[in-house]
């Protein structure tokens, strides 16, 4: 390539101005300095195949030279760009360095300069090589609808595309702005994905049961409510308890609508109780034990009938005769607030595990371990080796790491590596209810990854033993 540069004196009027990343205005501070003392710096320019200059770097200057009217201006006249669409995604990647040299671009300047080279074709992985910018960062850009997200609110550019999701929520967006201020924003986000797929699950089966014509409550009957829920009743003449007909409900019947995912086996969809689940490779298990191989999370709706006059449809409480043994209203609350809790601590888990293991597939690709590492890849050698044997390791490894030729690896790859086997086993061991009891495995992995970067959610400082209440999950 020409790499010839000359100097010349023009006209600044004689200079074209093509596409700038930056929003090209020249102050009136900089006008008065160009007219009190002329360039400085000369403007760097190439000569297209229409012989005309056009700028490359120096695009407020030439602004300043033209509205301080001076006669001519330093020009520097190098070899042009490559000839893709006109130089173009050249001149903006030479523009790109230039302005984050002499002073960071704005993150929508950024943002913008991205989807301008998107939109000449250049692909995410070029865009990515030639601006030295991560991939996630150029999917975020090139997917935003706009970019006044960036001129409102301090966030990235992955954060904005993300707060861009939820732009007709103002809620939504204001707790995803507060979580960048606290560094929770991954967990945010991920926490009102969920509440959306819920919602929407929710949606779709009130549809199908208001087209049935069947009520659905509204949230939970009043205290004072002279029903009762169906599964807690029997029929007053034969004792038993009382079954409903989906299809053919009859009257003084409602639905509520509760959902949440659930532990199903695969093979059915059947829910499942988690505490009653094996590891594929427990050898003391029974034969006909549900394995964790045999079972997956799945976003379960389920409906709870509610009878509003027990007496019209010839049912009762088992209590009915003996009132003594009917719950009373504080009992009452105090199990659902502990269902409550259990519901939002499963939710909130299952939202931090994807933020999680996200984080854990990008920390395993480092080159080398952190300094601080040794103690920890002993510490699970030592006390935990059956992590490192289980089934699951070995069939989940490949999702976070891909193993070369253990002879050729460095020393520095080498440790890394078992570092990251040693990560991966204890996730693979973490579970849904890995928030119920403190379990020193755990903790010891959360806290270790806590310490290289990662924003633990309030459900995982729950697992580390912190106090975390309800709401704050």
């Amino acid at each position: 390539m020409d790499t010839t540069m000359n100097l010349i004196h023009v006209s600044p009027s004689e200079l074209t101005l093509v596409s700038n990343i930056r929003d090209a205005k020249a102050s009136d501070d900089l006008v008065a300095s160009v007219r009190e003392h002329g360039l400085l710096e000369p403007i760097n320019a190439y000569r297209d195949d229409n012989n005309d200059l056009v700028v490359r770097h120096g695009h407020r200057r030439t602004l300043a030279a033209v509205a301080a009217e001076l006669d001519q201006v330093p020009v520097i006249v190098t070899s042009a760009p490559a000839d893709d669409l006109d130089g173009k995604t050249d001149l903006i990647a030479a523009q790109w360095d230039e302005n984050q040299q002499r002073q960071n671009l704005t993150t929508r300047e950024q943002a913008e300069t991205i989807a301008q080279l998107a939109a000449f074709g250049i692909s995410p992985a070029q865009i990515s090589k030639r601006l030295r910018v991560d991939r996630s960062t150029v999917d975020a850009a090139t997917t935003m609808p706009d970019t006044d997200t960036l001129d409102r609110y301090d966030l990235t550019i992955t954060q904005a595309a993300v707060v861009a999701e939820f732009a007709d929520d103002d809620r939504a967006v204001d707790s995803l702005v507060r979580a960048a201020a606290t560094g929770q924003f991954e967990h945010q986000a991920a926490r009102l994905r969920q509440q959306r797929q819920i919602a929407a699950a929710l949606a779709e089966a009130r549809a199908q049961w208001e087209a049935k014509g069947v009520p659905v409550l509204e949230g939970w009957p009043a205290y004072d409510s002279k029903g009762e829920w169906v599964d807690r009743l029997v029929d007053v003449e034969t004792g038993e308890k009382v079954t409903i007909d989906p299809d053919n409900p009859g009257d003084h019947l409602a639905v509520r609508l509760d959902a949440d995912f659930t532990t199903v086996l695969t093979a059915t969809g059947e829910p499942v109780d988690p505490y009653e689940i094996y590891e594929d490779d427990e050898e003391d298990r029974p034969e006909d034990a549900i394995i964790r191989s045999q079972v997956h999370e799945a976003l379960v709706v389920q409906a709870r009938w509610y009878c509003d006059d027990l007496a019209a449809r010839g049912w009762k409480t088992p209590w009915s005769t003996a009132s003594q043994g009917e719950p009373t209203e504080e009992e009452r609350e105090q199990k659902r607030a502990e269902r409550r809790d259990v519901i939002a601590a499963n939710k909130a888990w299952l939202a931090a595990e994807q933020v999680r293991r996200d984080w854990l597939k990008t920390f395993c690709a480092r080159k080398a371990a952190p300094k601080n590492s040794a103690a920890f890849v002993a510490a699970t050698i030592t006390t935990s080796p059956h992590l490192l044997s289980a089934d699951r390791l070995r069939g989940e490894r490949e999702t976070y790491l891909t193993v070369p030729d253990t002879e050729a690896m460095t020393t520095a790859k080498a440790t890394m590596t078992s570092l990251a086997m040693c990560l991966i086993a204890h996730e693979v061991n973490t579970h849904k209810g890995s928030w119920r009891h403190i379990d020193r495995r755990t903790v010891a992995y959360l806290r270790f990854i806590e310490d290289q970067g990662y924003a633990l959610s309030p459900v995982e400082r729950r697992a580390c033993g912190d106090h975390v209440d309800t709401d704050e999950l």
